[in-house]
């Protein structure tokens, strides 16, 4: 199993804090649509976060690979918008977006990550 597919599911499951151990101890996830970076010891704080969004929140990996320096994978993340993310409004709609992550890896785990998607799916308006 790589990182990526370690991570997400570490999410599937709701293994907030496994998730956020997918990472260095320095290291970032950037969600390149909205816009916001976490640190590593932020993303268990955006994991439960997405969930209290998106209670059926679940993540289908359609592919991914790995090298000693590059993780990267597309993806569909499912379920249902049914809060307010910022300034994001839910829709209440079932969500089915398309997405790719790309991160490097240093010592064995995430330094960085970005996630790409279409926000337009994401708001229920594609």
């Amino acid at each position: 199993m790589n990182l990526l597919e370690q991570k997400f599911e570490c999410w599937n499951s709701r293994d907030f804090e496994g998730a956020a151990a997918c990472y260095t101890e320095d290291g970032t996830h950037h969600d390149q649509t909205l816009g916001v970076t976490w640190t590593a010891k932020e993303v268990a704080e955006f994991t439960k976060a997405a969930f209290d969004t998106n209670p059926e929140l679940r993540f289908e990996i359609v592919n991914s690979f790995q090298t000693d320096s590059f993780v990267a994978g597309e993806l569909i993340m499912h379920g249902r918008f049914e809060n307010d993310m910022g300034d994001v409004k839910a829709t209440g709609k079932p969500l089915k977006i398309h997405f790719a992550c790309f991160g490097e890896i240093r010592d064995g785990k995430i330094y960085r990550m970005t996630d790409y998607y279409n926000k337009l799916e994401f708001t229920g308006e594609a």
